[in-house]
């Protein structure tokens, strides 16, 4: 008999990867070049990259919460491409990291799983998870999203490669923390709780527990000043009751210790990039000040700028106390044993299959309430000696998961897509944990144990189906909008009276001979499509919140010498940043609302001129 010639394995990988890639390019097009969001970070982002390209100083007081290493990466690529930061060349970088990001999880996947099916599923799950990616091009979402991911991937060869991979941890939490510093921090928090886990009993035993304490107190400490509000209060109690159980799970869990290089090398990974960035920002100009203010003070007191609770149902802390009272019985009171293998791996697969369907399904927050079972992911079944997954990454990644789900605090905007990616190599863990586990059984195949045989195709045909449906929309989308026609813009598509407006609006700006413009909140991109620059600190973003009386009343002198200064005013938007708190008031804001008057509306935009004396 001849055998039959089989194509290498990672032939396979490469077709399936190329083909998901392949599948998706055109509706992640249509997702990108359709439409416009009137709160435009996408301006703020565009034209902060401008002014670093140009020379302005990456730290500033006036560019809160974002870091160097954003500025840094994308000021780098797009000079090494000579791409002007313009709303078109923007959006088909963020469409490529949006690849990026979908292609390295999937990989992280199959890496944890050596299941390829899980690997190309994943590949799917995130790009429709990132497709929040074209609500706000050019934001660091993305970038952090390639760094998440990486690191994920790293820690799946933890135990073959531990030095190398404990650097590029360490390297990704550093990058993290110099983007966004909420970010960074959660994800440093978690590699301290996994590195502490790993050690060895004389340490462990003390230094873990510490940690356990850490990250359920964790979400209290940081929502403290908004626990008030029962919207806040009910996800920080249910992400402390979730992050209390992974850390009970992972002290039941045998100690695996650690090479002892590997917290040198965690800290030095980290320390490389942190010096290399900061470096190359002092060196353009930058003061370690400015990034203290600008990365920490800010964002300590940023949930008094601007909130966006989530909407969470009382239920679900309820349910998280229901999972915890779980690892405390099973595994505190030594009862897991008496699980039979069967509900073991059936349980592992349902939990696995609704993480991965509550996660398809955003922007809804039902993948909340897998949170309290991300403790799955910390114990392997039980003889399954051949587990692809290293006990390095069951401590880890079900800590991040947890962990990460905080950035959708103080604002739950794509942040809370940033989130729920996270749980994607946890649930792809599970549903390869109870796979193996059902087929791993010597007794008969029962109707139960065939479960296993069905997870694959019901996993991937159900993320089939939610991405044939975006595509749809995406298209559909597309295909009813007009070219918004503006300079860098040519490629946008928008609704025809939206694109007419925003047209309109630019044209005003010139017929009134502008020499200045300040846009009211910040729209940044009408700096862009006008050629026009207003005072520097008016285009970092929602100045009349984050400038103090002294920073606008420098501002106000600045353009009283300017009679040809022109203000473009939006108050649906001011509305929405202020979420029914007092009207803005300032120097600047006083000036505006008393030296100008209305010269057109265009929209729920409205053009205003000084004037006359």
């Amino acid at each position: 008999m001849i055998a039959r010639a089989q194509a290498p394995a990672w032939l396979k990988t490469a077709i399936g990867f190329a083909a998901v890639t392949i599948a998706t390019v055109p509706v992640a097009y249509w997702s990108m070049f359709t439409g416009f969001r009137a709160f435009d970070d996408e301006g703020i982002f565009l034209v902060t990259l401008r002014d670093f390209l140009t020379g302005h100083p990456v730290l500033t007081p006036y560019v809160p919460l974002y870091g160097p290493f954003y500025y840094e990466v994308m000021g780098g690529l797009f000079k090494m491409l000579g791409l002007q930061p313009t709303h078109d060349n923007g959006r088909w970088v963020t469409l490529v990291v949006w690849l990026i990001a979908s292609a390295v999880g999937g990989l992280a996947a199959l890496s944890l799983t050596r299941k390829l099916w899980l690997g190309v599923g994943a590949q799917l799950l995130t790009f429709i998870v990132l497709i929040a990616l074209a609500n706000e091009p050019m934001s660091t979402y993305g970038l952090s999203s390639v760094l998440l991911l990486g690191l994920t991937a790293a820690a799946a060869f933890r135990s073959t490669r531990p030095r190398l991979t404990a650097a590029l941890i360490g390297a990704c939490v550093g990058a993290l923390c110099l983007i966004k510093v909420n970010v960074g921090g959660l994800a440093a928090v978690a590699v301290a709780f996994a590195w502490a886990a790993s050690l060895g009993d004389r340490y462990r035993r003390w230094l873990l527990p510490l940690m356990v304490v850490m990250i359920a107190a964790l979400p209290l400490v940081l929502t403290g000043g908004q626990l008030n509000r029962g919207s806040v209060r009910e996800f920080a109690i249910l992400v402390a009751l979730s992050a209390a159980a992974v850390g009970i799970s992972a002290l039941t869990a045998p100690a695996k210790p650690a090479p002892p290089p590997a917290a040198r090398w965690l800290v030095g990974g980290a320390a490389v990039v942190a010096l290399g960035t900061v470096g190359v920002a002092l060196a353009g100009g930058s003061h370690l000040e400015d990034g203290w203010k600008a990365l920490f003070l800010f964002a300590i007191r940023f949930s008094g700028v601007f909130t966006w609770p989530l909407n969470i149902n009382p239920f679900a802390d309820v349910w998280a106390a229901l999972a915890l009272t779980a690892v405390l019985v099973v595994f505190v009171r030594r009862s897991g044993a008496a699980v039979p293998p069967v509900t073991a791996g059936l349980a592992r697969i349902g939990v696995g299959f609704f993480t991965w369907v509550s996660i398809l399904v955003l922007p809804s927050s039902i993948f909340l309430l897998a949170l309290p079972l991300a403790w799955l992911a910390t114990q392997a079944p039980k003889g399954d000696v051949e587990n692809p997954v290293n006990p390095y990454c069951r401590l880890l990644l079900p800590a991040l998961a947890v962990l990460e789900s905080l950035q959708a605090y103080p604002v739950a905007g794509t942040q809370l897509s940033l989130a729920a990616l996270g749980l994607m190599p946890v649930t792809a863990i599970m549903l390869n944990d109870g796979i193996r586990q059902l087929r791993m059984l010597y007794a008969p195949r029962t109707r139960r144990v065939k479960v296993a045989a069905w997870a694959a195709p019901a996993t991937l045909v159900t993320t089939i189906a939610v991405l044939e449906l975006l595509g749809s929309l995406a298209l559909s989308g597309f295909s009813g909008a007009t070219p918004l026609g503006l300079p860098g813009a040519e490629s946008v598509r928008l609704p025809a009276q939206q694109a007419a407006q925003l047209r309109a609006a630019v044209g005003a700006v010139d017929r009134n001979d502008c020499s200045s413009l300040i846009t009211f909140p910040g729209m940044n991109s009408f700096y862009l499509w006008t050629n026009q620059d207003g005072p520097t600190q008016t285009r970092y973003g929602q100045w009349y919140l984050t400038l103090d009386r002294g920073q606008q009343q420098s501002i106000v002198q600045h353009v009283e010498t300017q009679p040809r200064v022109c203000v473009i005013k939006n108050q649906k938007l001011i509305d929405f940043w202020t979420d029914g708190r007092p009207a803005p008031s300032g120097p600047l804001v006083d000036f505006i609302d008393n030296n100008f008057v209305e010269a057109g509306i265009y929209g729920d935009n409205e053009l205003l001129v000084r004037a006359s004396p």
